[in-house]
């Protein structure tokens, strides 16, 4: 059954008595995201109220974004040269016994609609990095080596891409499904393992960018889940 699908229940007794037709509307259920690396392994976030790593549930909708890592680069030294600084891997909770694992940063996305037309994701940074009124100019955030990963089959695998965010807010298409793909869990991490992983979300910070020491520079960023192909 699908979100939207309509059940319809009678009942009869022995003397053939028919009560009135009982209908019930089939909906979606936040889907727990899994590990990038085992898709057969469900994980959790270690505290999704927790206000410095805040994680929401995913869309409650037959095609969702159920889960999307925070990217968190740690205290840096300031430096008057160029640099690029690489992303911790995220860290989430196994279902199965509570243990906390680090995992590449990921995006995960269901699709279970009976339409098949495909969807898009897509991504915006919601401005520059900044501290207060304090900008990091020319900071760019760049995501590379997707790797997607699935339990369903291989025949439905969607496309994903390199991105560069643009701190205007231009949205980056991330990864995409045409007409027939995408269907099922599919998750989309940055490294299709731990060693690549502290490589592949990367934050390219300018040496002449004005820098304060011990300030906490933070943006956000919009996903946006499209129920159409590219």
């Amino acid at each position: 059954m699908y979100a939207g699908d309509v059940v319809s229940v009678t009942a009869t007794d022995v003397a053939g008595n028919t009560s009135t037709e009982t209908n019930v509307t089939v909906t979606a259920e936040s889907k727990m995201p899994v590990d990038p690396m085992n898709p057969t392994n469900p994980v959790m976030p270690v505290n999704p109220t927790d206000p410095e790593d805040p994680h929401e549930p995913g869309t409650k909708s037959a095609l969702s974004i159920d889960y999307v890592s925070n990217f968190r680069f740690g205290e840096q030294e300031i430096s008057g040269q160029n640099k690029v600084y690489t992303a911790q891997l995220d860290q989430v909770k196994q279902a199965s016994n509570e243990s906390i694992i680090q995992v590449p940063n990921f995006i995960q996305v269901t699709d279970q609609r009976r339409t098949n037309t495909g969807w898009k994701l897509t991504v915006q940074q919601n401005g520059q990095l900044k501290s207060g009124v304090n900008e990091l100019i020319g900071a760019e955030l760049k995501l590379t080596n997707p790797f997607l990963n699935s339990t369903s089959a291989v025949q439905y695998k969607p496309e994903a891409n390199t991105v560069i965010l643009d701190p205007n807010g231009a949205p980056q298409d991330v990864a995409f499904a045409d007409q027939g793909k995408g269907l099922g869990t599919w998750t989309i991490a940055y490294g299709q393992n731990k060693t690549e992983g502290t490589t592949s979300v990367a934050l390219f910070v300018p040496g002449a960018a004005y820098k304060v020491a011990g300030a906490q520079y933070k943006t956000s960023l919009t996903w946006t889940l499209a129920d159409t192909p590219l």
